[in-house]
């Protein structure tokens, strides 16, 4: 009688795929105006701009120099991200290896049939990397705000899957990484007693 073996990391890759195929399905015609714009770089970086103006002003020469180093931090998010752990880990994209998934590609929303060819890696989502440390760090500047950071965050981090791009699994840990990029620029700046 032969032994089974059960494969942790094949039961949770299977369990991440069924979950991030539950989760793009979940269509709803407002959310697939709105998901993209929560994608947007351009978007994010005006969300956390207009807060690191409003900190700037408020503390003049001190507040620009917090900003310097969290966006020093921000940054430092990313490229762990996109120049280490997605090299590391060499997880394609949802669309790549799966069907019938909702993909927003070039401004338009498409069905896809069969996956798509090419190489594009998925673990972790530098979005929720970038948007987790970012929520981190101004949370702490702005703890009368840190509710809408978060919030804000999460969206963001949902988009990624809705858009079709990442799994659950992506995200999550990808804000997991930011949130502690962002602990450790808190910790940076509580030690040079710049708050």
């Amino acid at each position: 009688m032969g032994t089974l073996k059960i494969d942790p990391e094949k039961i949770l890759s299977l369990a991440d795929q069924k979950l991030f195929l539950w989760l793009n399905h979940f269509r709803h015609p407002l959310l697939d105006q709105i998901m993209p714009y929560l994608s947007d770089e351009r978007f994010i970086y005006a969300f956390f701009g207009l807060f690191a103006l409003i900190f700037i002003f408020s503390l003049r020469l001190k507040g620009l120099l917090i900003i310097a180093l969290v966006w020093l931090f921000i940054i430092g998010s990313d490229v762990l991200c996109g120049k280490v752990l997605k090299p590391y880990f060499k997880r394609p994209r949802p669309y790549l290896t799966l069907k019938q998934v909702y993909l927003y590609k070039r401004h338009q929303w498409q069905l896809t049939k069969e996956p798509l060819k090419g190489r594009s890696y998925s673990l972790p989502s530098c979005h929720a990397t970038n948007v987790a440390c970012a929520a981190s760090l101004f949370a702490f500047l702005l703890p009368r705000l840190r509710v809408l950071f978060w919030l804000f965050a999460l969206a963001v981090a949902y988009s990624r899957i809705y858009l079709g791009v990442h799994y659950p699994f992506d995200v999550v840990f990808g804000f997991l990484v930011g949130f502690l990029v962002g602990q450790l620029g808190r910790f940076l700046l509580i030690r040079l007693k710049l708050l």
